[in-house]
């Protein structure tokens, strides 16, 4: 075939132009938007900012991130959920973003079937804090305070729905209490409301509450996990403390998901900055000094994680009849 012949050819199948071009474009072609449903402060916000500026080194592509809180975070995720599946607009989620769905009837949205795994980042403990000067200064004297004090105790937590929401709930139903919940639009607004007595204590994770803990501000006052955690050795379990709360176990994590039909390339191509930036060796020291420990999985072994966790979860809420008020 002639030369002529070849370009005439071209001429004749305009549609093959577009496509090839459009295969040359390179992922991302613009910057990414990281939203995380909670108020600034808390463990998925401290992620996001600590990780965003390094991702968007590795892009090539600035990492914005913005926080949209509200609604025990069902704002933000249904946000990213409704968003175009092109890799683009992502999430920060803590558990919350699994758990708060189901604490409402019916479930707005079901976040295993709305979202994609980029990476499970890493699991966050939970912790009980309160003010230096509340009247118990351990755990025995922490629930005796309680029961004598039914009804006129007040925990703040990160919002309706959420884990530390689910963690005052456990409390109250394994010990008989009625410690009453006020929810916050994330951890750093419950806390700041500890220091000005507006709440006794507060249901928090690790890493929003670790400036005020140095600080002096609050003291903590139990590991809500079930081991001690390494940052706070000296932090008494939930668990240990009382035969009635040997199961307990509240945690959380934070994760990078997008929406379900978001292509493979974005999502890989995420999945290798976001877990080069959490291990980067300016930021993984920071990370793991204020209790994020790395987890780094694969999208696969993230969804099938998130699977899981729906399970024990729901389960969980059905059983103890935890309904969320929004």
């Amino acid at each position: 075939m002639t030369t002529r012949r070849i370009a005439l050819g071209l001429l004749a199948t305009p549609a093959l132009l577009p496509h090839a071009v459009r295969a040359q474009v390179p992922w991302p072609d613009r910057p990414v938007t990281m939203i995380v449903p909670f108020a600034p402060g808390g463990s998925p916000d401290i992620a996001a900012r600590m990780m965003a500026p390094k991702m968007t080194e590795l892009l090539g592509q600035p990492v914005v991130v913005e926080n949209r809180a509200g609604a025990g975070s069902t704002i933000g995720t249904r946000a990213v959920m409704q968003a175009r599946p092109d890799g683009h607009t992502i999430l920060m989620g803590p558990m919350s973003f699994l758990t708060a769905p189901l604490t409402m009837d019916p479930p707005p949205f079901d976040t295993v079937q709305g979202f994609r795994v980029i990476c499970h980042v890493a699991t966050v403990p939970y912790i009980l804090v309160v003010r230096n000067d509340f009247p118990a200064q351990d755990l025995p004297a922490f629930h005796r305070y309680v029961a004598e004090n039914p009804g006129r105790l007040n925990y703040g937590s990160s919002g309706n729905g959420t884990p530390l929401h689910l963690g005052g709930e456990m409390y109250n139903l394994m010990m008989g209490t009625r410690l009453v919940h006020v929810a916050y639009r994330g951890s750093a607004p419950a806390i700041t409301d500890l220091v000005a007595g507006q709440v006794q204590m507060v249901f928090a994770d690790l890493p929003g509450a670790s400036g005020q803990i140095r600080a002096g501000t609050i003291r903590p006052l139990a590991s809500l996990v079930q081991e001690r955690i390494p940052t706070q050795p000296s932090v008494p379990t939930m668990a240990s403390s009382d035969p009635r709360l040997a199961e307990y176990d509240v945690y959380t994590w934070t994760m990078l998901v997008a929406p379900k039909a978001t292509p493979d390339g974005p999502v890989m191509r995420l999945n290798q900055a976001a877990i080069a930036a959490a291990q980067a060796p300016e930021i993984a020291p920071r990370l793991a000094e204020m209790g994020f420990a790395f987890i780094g999985s694969t999208p696969q072994a993230g969804d099938a994680f998130l699977a899981r966790e729906q399970a024990k979860w729901g389960a969980l809420i059905r059983r103890a009849g935890i309904r969320a008020d929004f």
